[in-house]
């Protein structure tokens, strides 16, 4: 143990020199993400009232005068009429105009009928703005007409509503948020630890293979496993502790940023709990040092920094594809996912906040991650024991 502490403290020291390593791994974690949610929100807010404020050109064929006046009281005011229906896809594509309605030439005569007329929409589906605001402003004079009709037919309103839905909500509000963004927490910890598990590993070993100093290492009185585990637990601090800091950066974000509504601020400061925290650091710890080792097994017989990033970095998509599984609709955490790695972390983390968490499962989870650690740390202890490959 004492040789343990002697190696961890000896990495620690050599990498807490570099003013980049705590830039990297404690200043930009703490506040990275009270950036994030005060900028999003902020820009979030401004691209609304942008988008809401912006005049757009619509093409009209056909239009009715009371619908054309329902569009220039509204900030789709820019009008442009057409006589016949033109090529309106090149018209929307080269921006002359955002969307084209075209009614047909007997309008009238259908309204006067009672009949069900069709009007054609011409749009570019990926401007969710602009079609938007078109589809509301449809549904406005749709109603406006359907409340005419109604008068004319002399029907009570109450007799066109043929049902109500009233919704018991029977989830706790809580339960509600945490499955919602629950699935998003993990992608901030998880890529975050990576990247500081990645450039510590490489650090520790490649990095002194380049300076000369793994030999010095190496002839310590120490056994080649201590000195494997005091690099494998500095890579896994390098990696915990922006975690943790980007835990400790959400719950300052919540506390001093306006913009969130009390509502959903009250729900996140009810999920993010003393118990809920250390049940998401307990998996953190493991997951870590299962990071560490798979790491430092890959790079251990890199012989330049380059080559082990290149090694080491193509993993991210094994840890990416589980995350974005983990916030596909219809995957549970179940008994089936409970072992397969980072997934279970992802669902795993939905369930603790929102407060659904079965121990069992949790239990099993833990005990899974602490088993691939062991694994890691198995293998790279293997590559770290071979000469020809750790003194390349």
């Amino acid at each position: 143990m004492r040789d343990l502490f002697i190696i961890v403290k000896k990495e620690l020291t050599e990498l807490l020199r570099d003013k980049k390593t705590i830039i990297n791994s404690i200043v930009l974690p703490t506040l990275l993400i009270p950036i994030l949610m005060f900028g999003g929100i902020k820009v979030s807010q401004m691209i609304q009232e942008s988008n809401q404020q912006k005049k757009v050109k619509i093409g009209l064929v056909n239009a009715p005068a009371d619908f054309v006046k329902l569009v220039e009281k509204d900030t789709l005011n820019q009008i442009t009429n057409y006589t016949k229906t033109e090529v309106f896809k090149t018209l929307i594509d080269d921006g002359t105009i955002g969307s084209a309605l075209v009614f047909p030439e007997n309008w009238q005569t259908q309204m006067d009928s009672l009949s069900t007329a069709n009007v054609q929409v011409f749009r570019n589906g990926t401007k969710d703005n602009i079609n938007g605001r078109v589809s509301k402003l449809i549904e406005n004079y749709s109603a406006k007409l359907k409340e005419q009709r109604i008068a004319i037919l002399q029907i009570p309103t109450e007799k066109m509503v043929p049902l109500v839905q009233n919704f018991v909500e029977v989830g706790e509000q809580k339960e509600l948020i945490g499955k919602r963004i629950g699935g998003f927490i993990p992608y901030i910890f998880i890529l975050t630890m990576w990247g500081g598990c990645l450039l510590a590993a490489i650090d520790l070993v490649t990095g002194e293979k380049e300076r000369k100093t793994i030999e010095t290492t190496l002839s310590l009185p120490i056994s080649k496993f201590s000195v494997l585990m005091g690099k494998a637990i500095v890579a896994s601090l390098l990696g915990f502790i922006p975690a943790l800091l980007n835990l400790t950066g959400l719950i300052i974000g919540l506390n001093f940023i306006d913009d969130i509504p009390d509502t959903f601020k009250v729900a996140l400061t009810e999920m993010l709990n003393p118990q809920s925290i250390i049940m998401i650091l307990l998996l953190l710890i493991p997951f870590s040092l299962f990071l560490a080792g798979l790491i430092i097994s890959l790079v251990a017989g890199a012989s330049t920094f380059k080559e082990a990033q290149s090694k080491a970095s193509p993993i991210i998509i094994l840890i990416i594809i589980p995350l974005v599984m983990a916030l596909m609709p219809g995957i549970e955490f179940t008994w089936a996912t409970v072992f397969i790695p980072v997934l279970n972390i992802g669902l795993g983390v939905k369930e603790i906040m929102a407060g659904t968490i079965n121990i069992g499962m949790y239990a099993a989870m833990l005990l899974s991650l602490l088993a691939f650690a062991v694994t890691a740390i198995y293998f790279s202890y293997r590559k770290f024991s071979d000469e020809n490959a750790i003194l390349s």
